[in-house]
């Protein structure tokens, strides 16, 4: 059945999972206006799994093809229940020193500045790590600890203890004692949300097996087509729904699994709410110039691959999503109809071959 979001008082509940809010220190590190009116099942599912592992403190891994989906979830789910975020994009050239501590040399004197990590850490916000898979391999060990029993090292000699050991020696000291050993709580609110790519389909380092373990992981897809159609039914009010539904279904058959065995490259999802606002304001622009706007196939494919591309065209304007439906392909799971799609293109690729 459906899962129901809603508030009561100073509590957040997904389904059957629920989660009391606080209020932010800095609440200019909440993240705003990612949460919209209707959200789709799927994303709700998401939140829901998400909220559950945050509950039994837990960090999680979010883990799909690229696009903003998987940051838009982790960024939704940080607005509704009020936490502060540090976001880090990961590259090739991000160092121990961008998520530790920076070493800074003020009046001839060297200080070392909090970076991303320890600052989630002591503050008890949200890590976001993007870009996982671009990370070099010798990176994110550092956060091995931190992650696994809360404890990090730091370079100006503090050492960064998990919540409960440090509760526990409070018992037996006080604070300035610790304090003096340079001892630093880590917050019991802290967690890491990582979001990368499936290596090795998409290029990337692959994630250490310790490192990987120390995750919760969920795999994030497109939203389903029946949600995505909802989607872009509400954006493209002056459009035909079987403009729509052709343009969609043309793009779920360029991101199934079935179509990577033509080696063509995903289409990008994401951008056809953008597609639809400019069919909506542009009623007589046709759906191959905004197709050929979104995915430049003849710019980047060989000979078969365009055709493969055009042959696909070809059958998702001929049979739209209502025409399917009367030839009685289902449409839960869309897979059905991306397979009938791809074996039309087989078809036609092989007879251009054998031609």
């Amino acid at each position: 059945g459906a899962t129901f979001l809603f508030f009561s008082g100073d509590t957040v509940t997904i389904g059957d999972v629920s989660f009391k809010l606080k209020t932010p220190k800095n609440p200019e590190l909440v993240p705003q206006n990612y949460m919209t009116d209707s959200l789709a099942q799927s994303v709700v599912q998401h939140l829901r799994w998400i909220m559950q592992k945050d509950l039994l403190g837990q960090d999680v891994f979010l883990i799909g093809p690229p696009g903003p989906l998987r940051r838009s979830i982790a960024m939704q789910y940080l607005e509704l229940t009020k936490r502060e975020v540090e976001y880090i994009a990961l590259s090739r050239d991000t160092t121990e020193t961008d998520l530790k501590q920076r070493r800074e040399i003020r009046d001839g004197s060297a200080f070392y500045l909090d970076q991303c990590a320890v600052r989630a850490a002591t503050e008890g916000r949200i890590l976001v790590l993007e870009g996982l898979e671009k990370a070099e391999r010798n990176v994110l060990p550092v956060l091995n600890n931190l992650l696994e029993n809360r404890e990090m090292q730091l370079e100006d000699g503090r050492f960064l203890m998990s919540a409960e050991r440090y509760d526990k020696l409070l018992q037996d000291h006080t604070k300035s004692e610790l304090d003096a050993w340079r001892i630093v709580r880590v917050s019991e609110d802290f967690r890491v949300i990582a979001l990368g790519l499936p290596v090795p389909k998409y290029s990337g380092n692959p994630l250490d097996p310790p490192l990987r373990s120390r995750f919760q992981a969920r795999d994030i897809y497109h939203l389903p087509f029946k949600d995505h159609l909802q989607l872009l039914y509400s954006i493209g009010s002056n459009i035909s729904a079987e403009r729509i539904s052709q343009i969609l279904s043309f793009a779920t058959t360029l991101c199934s699994q079935e179509s990577s065995t033509l080696g063509l490259p995903d289409f990008p999802l994401d951008s056809l709410s953008a597609a639809v606002q400019i069919l909506d304001s542009f009623p007589t622009m046709s759906v191959q110039h905004v197709i050929d706007r979104l995915y430049p196939y003849n710019v980047f494919l060989g000979k078969e691959g365009r055709t493969a591309v055009k042959d696909a065209l070809k059958v998702s304007i001929a049979y739209s999503y209502q025409a399917l439906i009367v030839l009685g392909y289902s449409i839960h799971p869309f897979k059905t109809l991306a397979q009938y799609l791809l074996s039309f293109i087989f078809e036609c690729v092989v007879g251009d071959i054998a031609n």
